[in-house]
């Protein structure tokens, strides 16, 4: 697959391997203008949120089909940046940093996918996750089974702190300290191909 982030549409070329060619009829789906957002995956669907218009657009894999979701409106200001995840059953969920509303911290905010009786996506809320003090935040990807976050001390320390949070117990952790900010792509946890156990 190839997807192309056009200014008014997402444009999917599929590659047959038994063919040995691109598809004809590419897939396409209409979106507003707006940057190339970041890229999640999760139960076979690649996910890509449109900020401006509070929407998910979601490629399902298996089907070669888009569609959109609304996006819940997360307490705070902080609502933009969100990670997408694998839920329970099949769902997505969703995780974004809101303001101090409970203490002097940050915290995750957390919704889990799910549908109404008439077949309606909704987003259930699940909890706030709390964040360690005395830090701004960003979520920089997530992978293995974690989201990673970065944490910008708020009294211009020049050490930047880096924070995991398990997936499935949401504890969160400290990850690293550096003096830098590291600028990284896409998160990857897994061995590479040529140093990964042989398979039948």
């Amino acid at each position: 697959m190839c997807l192309v982030w056009c200014k008014t549409k997402l444009v999917l070329l599929v590659f047959s391997s038994c063919a040995g060619q691109w598809l004809a009829d590419p897939i396409t789906f209409e979106v507003l203008r707006c940057a190339a957002p970041h890229r999640y995956y999760a139960h076979g669907c690649f996910c890509w949120q449109v900020y401006k218009a509070n929407k998910l657009i979601v490629l399902d894999a298996r089907r070669m089909e888009f569609s959109a979701l609304n996006l819940p409106s997360p307490p705070g200001r902080y609502g933009q940046q969100v990670a997408i995840v694998e839920a329970g059953e099949g769902r997505l969920g969703m995780l974004t940093i809101c303001d101090k509303i409970q203490s002097d911290a940050y915290h995750l905010f957390y919704a889990v996918q799910s549908t109404d009786g008439n077949g309606a996506n909704q987003w259930q809320s699940k909890s706030l996750i709390s964040l360690p003090e005395n830090y701004d935040y960003c979520i920089m990807g997530v992978a293995g089974g974690y989201l990673l976050l970065c944490g910008y001390p708020e009294d211009n320390r020049p050490k930047v702190v880096y924070f995991s949070l398990n997936l499935q117990t949401f504890q969160v952790e400290l990850f690293c300290q550096t003096d830098d900010y590291v600028l990284i792509g896409d998160l990857y946890a897994d061995l590479p191909p040529s140093f990964s156990p042989p398979t039948l």
